[in-house]
């Protein structure tokens, strides 16, 4: 089984169910029940049924073939599952207990065993020591945490992948009450067979996935991690933010996965050179993997900015000309169409102030100005609902043109709950929209290097 196929495999066999409330292999049999849509199995030495599902008492009882399994048991215990699951002709397993490499050398040998079996019968295998996977269109769901405590994903146009199951959790937590959608999340956990370019392949060959984001503490193979990136950044935008590039990171990391990895050299030259984008933290990782799932690549460093709020405009300015960007006046032509279009006490130089006399209306006939003209590349617009003239209906326009404009957009909205929930219907209608400043410029900055990338392959 290709690794594409885990993200439509139609059954699960958990080893290592448990019927005690809060353990693992409880938590993960409740996530799956709540959302899977194929069939569950269950393997637990004495249960007749656990949450109302049929349980084996081995795996070898198990009348016919699986295409997943999940081994939710302690490392010496999980290497024998594993065996089995692999003899049973399963072709993707996920150990998720730790106990191996990051542990020493006899967790070292466990890991040789694993890789073993993954030779003999082809089986591939994510982690161990991880969180293993949620694919939130079949409603795959290993993660170690429940609905309770954490915001799990919407399906949506987003690829994640990341070393540290901890930090992919937390990161999707937040963003996705942003309304920010993921086609799938993996964890890789100590990469005894699976790894991070074995699994940027198969996102790359995954028509529901749009951007992909990777949280990465070590590359294994870094030529071959490189290479792929290059083919793949030509369809669809790549994120890395890359942990352990100091000397006491590096050591973390070392604690973290059992892999050791010194980065003496920059990332960031050959990271540009294969089309990955560079994020400094978690924010700008999904922020950025976010805007490249949506938005157009930023063609030019000309940006029109367009708010009611005037502080909000001045401050955008700077930041974009302190990242490179040009906020350009308006020609006088089309100066004069704007100023037709909105309030008498507003001004229609570049950045557009309509003041807090703006509408839903004055908006869509502004930027669409803006756009009709040519004279800027990508559009800033902060759209603040505190102006009473400004409601959800724009929303609809935003999309649209989103959709068929020429320039790029990208959409800042600023406040508290109410302006957080408008936030939330963008991200869900495919605008990329951001809640602060500085969000928004530095997704415009992911949207130009973007464009540098792409414009070399242009004839």
């Amino acid at each position: 089984m290709s690794l594409t196929n885990l993200f439509s495999v139609s059954s699960i066999c958990l080893v290592g169910a448990s019927r005690e409330e809060g353990k693992v292999g409880n938590v993960i049999l409740k996530n799956l029940k709540k959302n899977y849509k194929g069939e569950i199995i269950l393997v637990h030495p004495s249960a007749e049924q656990i949450e109302g599902v049929k349980c084996y008492r081995s795996i070898e009882s198990i009348p016919h073939s699986i295409d997943l399994g999940i081994i939710s048991l302690p490392s010496k215990k999980a290497v024998e599952a594993l065996t089995s699951l692999a003899e049973k002709g399963c072709k993707i397993c996920i150990p998720v207990a730790g106990g191996f490499g990051e542990q020493g050398d006899e967790g070292k040998q466990l890991e040789s065993e694993m890789k073993r079996i993954a030779s003999k019968f082809g089986t591939r295998i994510i982690g161990p020591n991880c969180v293993g996977v949620i694919i939130p269109r079949t409603g795959l769901n290993t993660a170690l945490t429940t609905e309770e405590r954490s915001n799990f994903p919407s399906d949506g146009p987003i690829g994640f992948i990341s070393q540290s199951g901890a930090l992919g959790l937390l990161a999707m937590d937040e963003f996705s009450d942003s309304g920010i959608g993921f086609s799938s999340f993996i964890s890789l956990g100590n990469e005894v067979d699976v790894d991070e370019t074995d699994m940027l392949s198969a996102m790359g060959d995954d028509d529901r996935t749009k951007s992909i984001a990777l949280y990465l503490e070590k590359i294994s193979e870094i030529e071959k991690f490189l290479s792929e990136s290059r083919n793949i950044s030509q369809k669809k935008g790549i994120v890395v933010l890359k942990g352990g590039q100091t000397e006491s990171g590096s050591r973390a990391t070392s604690l973290h996965t059992g892999s050791l990895l010194k980065t003496s050299f920059s990332l960031n030259g050959i990271f540009r050179q294969s089309g990955i984008i560079q994020a400094n933290n978690e924010i700008e990782m999904i922020d950025f993997a976010s805007v490249l799932s949506t938005a157009k690549p930023v063609r030019g460093k000309r940006i029109a900015v367009v708010s009611s709020a005037g502080g909000v405009g001045v401050i955008s300015t700077d930041a974009l000309e302190n990242e490179g960007f040009k906020v350009n006046r308006t020609s006088n032509e089309l100066a004069g169409i704007i100023k037709t279009k909105i309030s008498q006490l507003g001004s229609p130089f570049n950045p557009i102030d309509m003041t807090a006399e703006a509408t839903n209306i004055q908006y869509e006939n502004v930027i669409n100005e803006l756009d009709k003209s040519g004279e800027f590349d990508a559009i800033l617009a902060f759209v603040l609902f505190q102006t009473f003239g400004v409601t959800e209906d724009i929303i609809e326009f935003l999309s649209r043109f989103n959709k068929e404009a020429k320039a790029s957009l990208v959409v800042g909205v600023i406040g508290g709950e109410y302006s957080r929930m408008a936030i939330r219907k963008m991200n869900e209608n495919g605008i990329a929209a951001f809640p602060s400043v500085r969000r928004a410029v530095s997704s415009l900055g992911a949207l130009y290097e973007r464009w540098e990338f792409l414009r070399r392959f242009e004839k």
